[in-house]
């Protein structure tokens, strides 16, 4: 995934937030993002809108401004990843059982976040950010919402089964160990019928 430029991500943030507040507070709120945030990775959206929303109208608002924001990245993202398509330079390519482990992992996490209550969703996703952070074989790692194959793409296949681990952890936080095992049960078997050549312990 091509890296975007502060000038992309800037119209991106405007794009999201121009629907919330008067150009005039929209102009002032995009220069103190570009002074603080601007090369700073998307995760950290949450506490820059946690800055900026000082009002108790705001603060209501403050969730459909995070996901409005992501959406504008994303689609951003999505158009640079298609002028990427074009990119004649020579890329290595994967060894394909690499890429079918790869697959099998991600479509592993999209079940779990999928089976996420959308209240509960944000929350969910700040907790895998937090967690990553302070984890010693995951820190080096993003989970950035809107750029999920890309963020799970930079994750070494030795640490699979970390990350899954850990979201089984989150999820037993949230909804309790009996329903984290019933899920990943249904997962396991969904993944075994997709992708019947993966070896699944490497996952777990």
């Amino acid at each position: 995934m091509a890296e975007l430029t502060i000038e992309q991500k800037k119209l991106a943030v405007e794009k999201g937030l121009a629907q919330f507040m008067p150009d005039i507070v929209l102009q002032r709120v995009l220069q103190y993002w570009e002074s603080e945030y601007g090369r700073q990775p998307s995760f950290v959206l949450n506490r820059f809108l946690s800055e900026i929303c000082t009002s108790d109208e705001m603060r209501l608002q403050r969730k459909d401004m995070l996901r409005q924001v992501l959406h504008e990245i994303s689609v951003v993202e999505k158009q640079q990843r298609l002028k990427g398509k074009n990119d004649k330079s020579i890329v290595v390519p994967k060894q394909e059982h690499e890429v079918d482990s790869f697959q099998a992992f991600y479509d592993f996490v999209m079940a779990i976040l999928k089976s996420v209550t959308r209240k509960d969703y944000l929350e969910f996703v700040e907790e895998i950010q937090e967690k990553m952070k302070k984890h010693r074989l995951l820190a080096e790692y993003w989970y950035v919402v809107g750029s999920e194959r890309a963020s799970l793409l930079k994750i070494a296949p030795q640490n699979y089964a970390v990350m899954i681990t850990m979201l089984y952890s989150i999820y037993c936080d949230f909804y309790g160990p009996i329903k984290a095992d019933q899920l990943y049960a249904m997962i396991k078997n969904e993944i075994k019928q997709c992708h019947p050549d993966v070896d699944l312990k490497q996952f777990l």
